[in-house]
């Protein structure tokens, strides 16, 4: 008995794995082999189903091409707009919700920004790929770096909701967001200057974080 049970354990074992690895490597591998391999188990299905209900030859063929064709069709719709869904998503200013959908009539400079950044600024408000990185021109007291906290204070006012409350997943792509869009001053974005500054930003008293944001504030809600 112990012999025939480890004999037949191991013919179930390496039936699951090839079976997982025609899935995995042969029928999943890409959109064009998972598409057809639905299709053909659905024509068969149907095919099957049509000729069990009595109908003809004929019928049979063309209610199940009809069929086939009409999936093939939603499988093509739901492919692109997964398609179009992932592209977006490969967009950083996408993952985001915007409380404007441009800074028309706002003097940028006063933002930190030039003039000519206006048309990237608004492609950023409305999750769509920049042409350039952003500059961000407002320095530190009595420094010439950009100051990393001015910017958080900024994007925490254009963000849907804030961004004082990142955590973990959502403090990584608003990283990975300023490190895409950015540069500081004519410089590339720092990781470990945006951690730092990020604990400072979030960890200020409530008093002295709504007062930091009152210049901006004006500018952009007024």
């Amino acid at each position: 008995m112990e012999t025939i049970i480890k004999k037949s354990g191991m013919l179930i074992f390496r039936f699951n794995r090839k079976l997982r690895w025609i899935f995995n490597i042969r029928i999943l591998r890409n959109h064009n082999t998972t598409v057809f391999f639905i299709l053909l188990f659905c024509f068969t299905i149907l095919l099957s189903g049509f000729w069990g209900m009595g109908f003809s030859v004929n019928h049979v063929i063309l209610y199940s091409a009809i069929s086939i064709t009409g999936l093939f069709l939603v499988l093509l719709i739901i492919g692109s707009l997964n398609e179009a869904r992932r592209l977006s998503k490969q967009v950083p200013s996408s993952r985001f919700q915007f409380t404007r959908s441009n800074l028309n009539g706002i003097v940028l400079p006063n933002l930190g920004f030039s003039e000519h950044d206006r048309e990237n600024i608004n492609l950023v408000l409305n999750g769509l790929e920049i042409k350039s990185k952003i500059d961000f021109k407002l320095v530190s007291d009595n420094r010439t770096a950009a100051d990393y906290k001015k910017l958080f204070r900024i994007l925490h006012l254009l963000i849907n909701g804030g961004i004082r409350d990142f955590k973990k997943e959502r403090k990584e792509i608003l990283f990975n967001f300023i490190e895409n869009t950015f540069t500081l001053n004519g410089s590339e974005v720092k990781r470990a200057s945006l951690n730092s500054r990020f604990s400072e930003f979030v960890n200020e008293s409530e008093t002295e974080f709504s007062e930091n944001l009152k210049e901006f504030q004006k500018i952009l809600f007024r």
